[in-house]
């Protein structure tokens, strides 16, 4: 247990700090490394995720590329831009958003949040790149800078080692195909692990925007809104100061602009929720979904219909609850090393609990697997369990499964090409 509070003090709050002092067992021996990984922890610890990020890419390109060597008329790179979500995405930052609520083919740009269209097409215009190149090399950048936020935010409650193997886990599960896509998952993750680390750190405004950024990016902004609420409210009444004040006021502003902007638009600040109608009737259900899902696959079996599908939502559901079980599990070891002001974030539970709760109230069954992978605190809980013996084989296991699930994703895009 040692090596699960194991971040420099001097990068941590003194909060974090006597946490990590107060009755904690001394250090494991360092096992000596060598190569880049050596050259990581010594100097440039961001090398690490980095390069998770990096292979786990290049496992997802090689899945496409070995697929279209046997088809060769499937284009599967230039479909990654504007395959089933991206090419609403595309829309939005072509022709911005219509003055009313119709049927566009079905579906509405409504539906779809202005932050990743809007970096698409700032990226265009810099670049001189077509939207949907520019939208593959967003997502790239998203992508990678979620990682990297992802680590940042995990090395400071947790320690390096814990945040190494949960990004490896974020990196290689096999619904982060979608980070190879014009879907919104990297920047909504780079905002979302970013503001838990300026939380960690008291950068107040810097959360505040953060949250600014998720607000504009999806509707799970809403529980990075609350994480930067339950954390700065507290700490403002506590300190009597203004910077954690300010903040609260920051952080709901990008969401209640994008609302603001549909209430003037359109005639309601839910623009967002309406819109949703135009696919196939879709509406909030209550979380029963996966729950649905779940009892669809135990009842069919493999011979259901649906059963990837209601298999996936039905999986997502589970592993959401054993890891909130572990974050909670974690978050008693912590106590007994740390002593007992030791503990998981509220700012981390309020978070955690929120995505889920707003994963699970999808319509669609196979929205709700890549949506549960928002709540990335789940990642920390799963690799703390994880033996190391079995990393290597569950990372392989795991690409492969990504690389399957990204094939069979894009092929009716790709194939949509020939036509």
């Amino acid at each position: 247990m040692t090596d699960l509070i194991d971040a420099p003090a001097s990068h941590l709050p003194a909060s974090t700090v006597a946490r990590q002092t107060a009755g904690a067992a001394p250090p494991l021996p360092a096992t000596p490394q060598r190569g880049w990984v050596a050259r990581a922890r010594r100097g440039q610890p961001l090398l690490r995720p980095a390069g998770y990020f990096l292979a786990s890419r290049a496992a997802v390109l090689a899945a496409a590329f070995v697929t279209s060597s046997t088809v060769p008329r499937l284009r599967f790179v230039r479909s990654m831009g504007t395959a089933f979500d991206g090419r609403w995405y595309l829309m939005i930052a072509r022709h911005g958003y219509p003055d009313r609520l119709f049927q566009e083919g079905q579906g509405s740009r409504w539906a779809f949040f202005p932050g990743f269209p809007a970096a698409v097409r700032a990226l265009a215009e810099i670049t001189r790149l077509s939207l949907p190149d520019a939208a593959i090399g967003a997502a790239f950048v998203f992508g990678l800078t979620s990682a990297l936020a992802i680590w940042l935010a995990v090395r400071e409650v947790f320690g390096a080692r814990l945040a190494d193997r949960a990004v490896l886990l974020y990196v290689f599960c096999p619904t982060a195909y979608v980070l190879s896509l014009s879907y919104t998952e990297g920047l909504f993750l780079t905002a979302a692990a970013a503001c838990l680390f300026a939380l960690s750190r008291r950068y107040w405004i810097t959360a505040a925007l953060c949250a600014c950024v998720a607000g504009l990016t999806r509707n799970t902004g809403l529980a990075v809104v609350l994480a930067v609420l339950v954390t700065t409210l507290p700490a403002a009444w506590r300190g009597r100061t203004w910077r954690p004040a300010v903040a609260a006021v920051i952080a709901p502003l990008g969401l209640v602009a994008f609302m603001a902007y549909g209430w003037v638009l359109v005639g309601t600040p839910v623009a967002f929720l309406s819109a949703e109608r135009f696919w196939q009737g879709q509406h909030f259900v209550w979380f029963v979904t996966p729950v649905d899902a779940l009892f669809a696959t135990l009842r069919q079996g493999p011979g259901g219909a649906a059963f990837l599908t209601d298999a996936m939502a039905g999986g997502a559901l589970v592993l959401g609850f054993v890891g909130l079980w572990l974050l909670d599990r974690l978050t008693r070891t912590m106590r007994t090393v740390g002593g007992a002001s030791a503990a998981v974030p509220a700012s981390w539970w309020v978070y955690t609990v929120g995505a889920l709760l707003i994963a699970y109230s999808a319509y669609f069954t196979n929205s709700i697997p890549r949506y549960a992978m928002a709540a990335f605190p789940l990642f920390v809980a799963f690799a703390w369990k994880l033996p190391r013996t079995m990393q290597s084989a569950l990372v392989g296991v795991m690409a492969c499964l990504q690389g399957a699930l990204f094939i069979a994703v894009l092929q009716p895009s790709a194939a949509s090409l020939l036509r």
